[in-house]
């Protein structure tokens, strides 16, 4: 009878339609068995849920008579002048597909950041044991690599219960094809005798240190062997030819040389092996790490006099207690620091030609890592190898010249710093930087300073993966714009502003006007999960493609400053995939000098992304900006929330605008006739809040634009024009309500 009174005054209260009734009487049958409040709530959810919200991304698209299915390009191969998409070199695995469908970059992107998000941090470190394994795959061996699945390194070191790290030494000989022990006239040899000399220096050593150690030796062994094994074709003299290379950076994007022995080593390198080596020295890092966390958390003070050297065929073992130690790193397979404000120099968790595995860790202190020497890799290195450096706490200062700071080339450079404020200063090729391999930058919390002439902070050269990643902390990132101090400078800004290929962007070697051996660009990403972060750089930086790249930058929340110049903030050319993610905060995009090609701008078949959410939100450039595709691209601004702010030159295009070619008209205009096949979508949506568009009249001056407006629609060419069609179009949609469901992990 309950149920029934309710079922009663539900529809007196609600009125007699049908159905409602119909829904009223089907919970009532159904659920006869909850209370009267939870009934009634459950009838009211269902009969005053909010309408669906408009997909506004399809309803512009919807304008010009396109939808999503419309977006990207599935090159073929009757398109005269077209780069043969299977003939590209280096190109990575991924790339095609996003290129053919680029609302799928949100979730490549964030898959990415969000294992940044769950795993990097101390307490996910010392909680799970496979935190930093999972992040290294997530964020380079699956882009690189294609095949591994992320499960695990299968490591199982298994000391020997009696003098562990002797035995641990003895099979490092054995590995390598040497012995420990040598006989001379019948006998033992009175020298060397490195047993005897190891005895000396662990005499006293607390046993749970050393099978730490000797169980973390043992694991770069194993990884030391898969290594060698990756190596079994490639020619000797090829590989000290491109070992000896560090002059990446210093290639022209046209290709006006070819290093003939990349190519070579390429074909003969058997990479599953060596980056299944790679996936070894990460976790062994971890797990020794991990126990010598506790162990000497748990008694510092009986850590302080420990030093040991013990030199072994595959590297030198270097392990320091918790005083103030001075180390040079160089040629190291493991370097174990128990505390203590040090100071390194050297090649510290960097990788030679005879040390290809090499781990440093250090548990705590101010530390003080300096490398100066031109040629000289460190500070998490990877050549031909697994170079592994983890710095668990402390105020870090961090300074090197050249491929260092997460460094990867024909193998995985990484540097993972868990805790304080970070100052990283690097000339090129580094803080995340990749050529043909994978170079990694973690760094968990703090208010981190991150310095750098170029390419790196999330560079993925030739066949590469570079990422930067950092969770927390008001973090400043610049990438040198000055020419005068960095060098390479640009054509497009007057030669003052320098190349940066910087801050999430992925560049490869043209060469299509030179020798033709176009090396395709790789994935270069920069994330930042929290904090009011400033980005700065010049040219070529900021979520930008290139030649076959994918260049992205995800930032989650915090009010942000990205400033730069030319080709960037969401941009590309030739072939190319550019991103910027931001999902909150007031943040401001400024392009500056030259102000340009930036903020979703695709030149020649390019993908350009910038997605925004939340936050009111600020875009200023004088040209070629803010929605703008040229040459057959997509460049697509979506901002969803916020009151925003939209600055443009007065005459600059822009503003969800594509540009007209006379070829996109004339098939017989040139010999290129694939420019009728792809379609150019320049796109600026907007999405709630009170919106405000503005021409730029003078330097310091604005009018509101005539071409825009808060809450309208727009097309340039405009629909009566007679550049109009031609699968060219740019559209304009300022909307008071609604949404992009592809933009939402869960389809909102």
């Amino acid at each position: 009878m309950e149920d029934r009174r309710i079922e009663i005054q539900a529809q007196n209260d609600l009125g007699a339609d049908i159905g409602l009734q119909t829904i009223l009487q089907q919970v009532v049958t159904e659920m006869k068995n909850l209370t009267q409040v939870t009934l009634l709530t459950l009838c009211l959810s269902q009969l005053c849920s909010e309408p669906a919200k408009p997909d506004q991304l399809a309803e512009a698209l919807k304008t010009v008579g396109l939808t999503k299915n419309d977006l990207g390009f599935h090159p073929k191969g009757y398109w005269s002048r077209f780069p043969n998409p299977s003939r590209v070199p280096h190109k990575l695995h991924f790339f095609d597909s996003l290129f053919a469908e680029p609302l799928r970059t949100y979730d490549f992107t964030m898959v990415m950041s969000q294992a940044v998000r769950d795993l990097l941090s101390l307490e996910q470190f010392e909680k799970k044991n496979d935190s930093l394994f999972r992040l290294v795959y997530f964020l380079g061996i699956d882009h690189k690599v294609g095949i591994f699945r992320g499960y695990s390194a299968n490591l199982d070191p298994q000391p020997a219960g009696e003098a562990p790290l002797i035995d641990a030494v003895r099979r490092a000989y054995d590995a390598s094809g040497g012995k420990m022990r040598t006989i001379v006239f019948g006998k033992k040899a009175d020298w060397p005798d490195y047993e005897a000399d190891i005895r000396l220096q662990i005499k006293g050593m607390d046993p749970k240190l050393e099978i730490i150690v000797a169980s973390l030796l043992l694991n770069v062994i194993d990884a030391w062997q898969w290594r060698k094994l990756a190596l079994r074709n490639v020619k000797a003299e090829h590989l000290r030819d491109v070992f000896s290379m560090r002059d990446f950076h210093g290639h022209s994007s046209d290709g006006q040389a070819y290093p003939y022995q990349v190519d070579d080593v390429a074909k003969d390198l058997d990479e599953p092996s060596l980056y299944y080596a790679a996936q070894k020295a990460v976790q062994a890092a971890h797990d020794a790490g991990r126990e010598l966390k506790t162990l000497v958390a748990a008694n510092p003070d009986a850590f302080k006099d420990v030093s040991v050297k013990i030199p072994t065929p595959i590297g030198m073992v270097l392990l320091s207690g918790t005083g103030d130690d001075q180390h040079d790193a160089t040629d190291a397979a493991i370097v174990i620091d128990l505390g203590g404000n040090d100071t390194y120099g050297g090649g510290v968790g960097a990788t030679t030609l005879d040390v290809p595995i090499s781990i440093a860790i250090d548990l705590a202190g101010n530390d003080i890592y300096k490398t100066e020497g031109e040629k000289s890799s460190s500070q998490g290195a990877g050549i031909f190898g697994a170079g592994v450096l983890l710095d668990l706490a402390g105020d870090d200062t961090y300074e090197a010249r050249k491929g260092a700071q997460g460094f990867g080339l024909f193998g995985l450079g990484l540097l993972a710093d868990y805790a304080g404020n970070d100052k990283y200063t690097l000339g090129y090729s580094g803080q995340g930087a990749g050529y043909f391999g994978i170079g990694l930058h973690l760094d968990a919390t703090g208010d981190d300073m991150f310095y750098l002439l170029g390419d790196g902070q999330g560079f993925g050269g030739t066949g590469g993966v570079g990422v930067l990643a950092n969770v927390t902390g008001n973090d400043t990132y610049t990438a040198e714009p000055d020419s005068a101090k960095a060098g390479r400078p640009d054509y497009h800004s007057e030669n003052k502003i320098t190349v940066s290929q910087a801050q999430g962007c992925g560049a490869g070697m043209r060469a299509d006007g030179s020798h033709g051996h176009a090396w395709a660009g790789g994935l270069g990403a920069l994330i930042d999960i929290a904090g009011n972060d400033k980005y700065e750089s010049g040219n070529w930086s900021i979520g930008t493609g290139y030649w076959f790249g994918t260049g992205i930058l995800y930032d989650g929340d915090g009010d942000d400053t990205y400033t730069s110049v030319y080709f960037t903030q969401a941009s590309g050319a030739h072939f190319a995939i550019g991103v910027i993610i931001d999902e909150g905060g007031n943040d401001k995009h400024v392009l500056r000098e030259t102000s340009g090609a930036g903020l979703a701008f695709g030149w020649d078949f390019t993908v350009a992304l910038l997605i925004a959410k939340g936050g009111d939100d600020r875009y200023e450039a004088n040209r070629i900006s803010i929605g703008n595709a040229q040459i057959r691209s997509n460049a697509l601004l979506i901002d969803i929330g916020g009151n925003d702010t939209y600055v443009l030159g007065k005459n600059g295009a822009g503003f969800g605008e594509a540009s007209f070619l006379q070829s996109y008209a004339a098939p017989a205009y040139q010999y290129g006739p694939y420019s009728l096949y792809g379609n150019s979508i320049g796109l600026l949506l907007d999405i709630g809040g009170d919106d405000k568009y503005l021409d730029k009249v003078a330097q310091d001056a604005t009018e509101p634009s005539v071409r825009s407006g808060n809450n309208k629609t727009w097309l340039t060419p405009a629909r009566d024009h007679q550049n109009f069609g031609f699968r060219s179009f740019g559209i304009g949609l300022d909307a008071e309500t609604g949404t992009v469901p592809d933009l939402y992990m869960d389809g909102q």
